[in-house]
């Protein structure tokens, strides 16, 4: 079994306590180390570290395509979009399947969270043929 690496981002928030609500409540990310200048989120497993550094936080018209994503396994993306839709968050951009019926079918959303960080959440019908890959990629 290959071992599961974890991926770390770091971002910038405006205000600590609106991310910590946005990732923990409406992402479930769980809460991990904290700092009065940071706080660690375990977000589908992985690390993003949340900086409170308000004058690195750009509107989304000067953020051009800045965004993070993760892929998760198409029924998890399925279950996401709707559970997500039910917490009555916006969508930046509706759930949408593209390519649909081709090795490259696949399905994304984005959301946006309090300091304007775009997330974009996608699933590939075929995560081997789109993402040219040998082996399909470990699951968290």
């Amino acid at each position: 079994m290959t071992p599961r690496r974890i991926f770390h981002l770091s971002i910038p928030v405006s205000d600590l306590a609106t991310a910590r609500r946005f990732y923990v409540e409406v992402l479930r990310a769980t809460a991990g180390r904290e700092h009065p200048e940071w706080l660690d989120v375990l977000l589908w497993g992985h690390q993003v570290t949340l900086q409170h550094r308000p004058a690195e936080v750009l509107p989304s018209l000067q953020q051009g395509k800045r965004h993070f994503g993760v892929v998760l396994p198409w029924p998890e993306w399925e279950r996401e979009a709707e559970r997500i839709r039910a917490t009555g968050v916006p969508f930046l951009a509706e759930p949408t399947v593209l390519m649909k019926g081709t090795d490259e079918e696949q399905a994304k959303f984005y959301l946006q969270d309090p300091s304007q960080n775009i997330i974009e959440i996608k699933a590939y019908r075929a995560v081997r043929a789109t993402l040219g890959l040998e082996e399909d990629p470990p699951q968290a």
